[in-house]
């Protein structure tokens, strides 16, 4: 299914949505086109940016993400006039459930998450959520998921398959209606839905010591809660401390 049958086919699939879609067969990056694209006509709507590959895809901290053929690769998007500094971690959080239950939903498997914003399955990471705001209370939401990349792990350890081969083209524009499905519903009401609890169930290293990197400060802690805004509550030597940010790992190998 080439680039504008997978186009055409996502349209008939969220015909209820009033959503501009774009897919490409391979583009530098997602994220990087809706910036532009938003920059150079303003916010008119939703707007779905997708591609089989990436030849620059980057996450937190501009790093490199790997984003070869065997992967989805979006980014939507959308006004969240709801979103402030505080519940930020929220959003994040919510979209990684969301697309948590539309892996569940079509391929029938059950991940876990590495907060804030990575997706795991088998103790490998197979999704990774950046989030950025280019204007005010526009959301940029980049989601790239491994499906089944052949040589995914030589290249990075960490780094896993969902799938143990690849789905049909069908199957994939399914998934992807999914996600966005999921999202476009989601989004508009993400700070009233309480949908913490379930995802706290799911969250790797909890009651696990770990190291948090925020910046330039390395704090050691055991992992004990998220907040009502997804902050992390960490037990540290000086005491109970919630973190809205930061890179998570364990203190023993993960």
């Amino acid at each position: 299914m080439n680039s504008a049958k997978k186009e055409a086919y996502l349209k008939i699939l969220l015909t209820k949505f009033p959503l501009k879609i774009n897919w490409w067969e391979s583009i530098d990056s997602t994220n990087l086109c809706a910036k532009q694209k938003l920059a150079a006509t303003g916010y008119s709507g939703p707007v779905l940016y997708g591609s089989d590959e990436q030849t620059y895809g980057y996450g937190k901290q501009s790093r490199h993400f790997i984003s070869q053929k065997g992967g989805i690769y979006l980014s939507l998007v959308i006004k969240v006039p709801q979103l402030n500094w505080q519940n930020q971690g929220l959003l994040t959080t919510g979209i990684a459930w969301q697309l948590h239950l539309a892996i569940k939903e079509v391929f029938h498997l059950d991940t876990q998450f590495k907060w804030v914003n990575d997706l795991l399955f088998k103790s490998k990471k197979i999704a990774g959520i950046l989030v950025e705001l280019p204007q005010p209370q526009v959301a940029v939401i980049g989601i790239g998921c491994n499906l089944y990349q052949e040589r995914l792990n030589n290249e990075l350890k960490t780094a896993g398959n969902l799938l143990t081969k690849m789905p049909s083209e069908k199957q994939i524009c399914q998934f992807i209606a999914q996600i966005t499905e999921n999202l476009l519903e989601f989004i508009p009401h993400f700070d009233q839905i309480n949908f913490l609890p379930e995802y706290k169930k799911k969250l790797a290293l909890m009651n696990h010591d770990v190291v948090l990197t925020l910046g330039k400060q390395r704090i050691q802690g055991k992992v004990t809660d998220l907040t009502q805004q997804a902050n992390l509550v960490l037990e540290t030597e000086e005491g109970l401390k919630n973190f809205n940010a930061g890179e998570v790992t364990k203190v023993r190998d993960f």
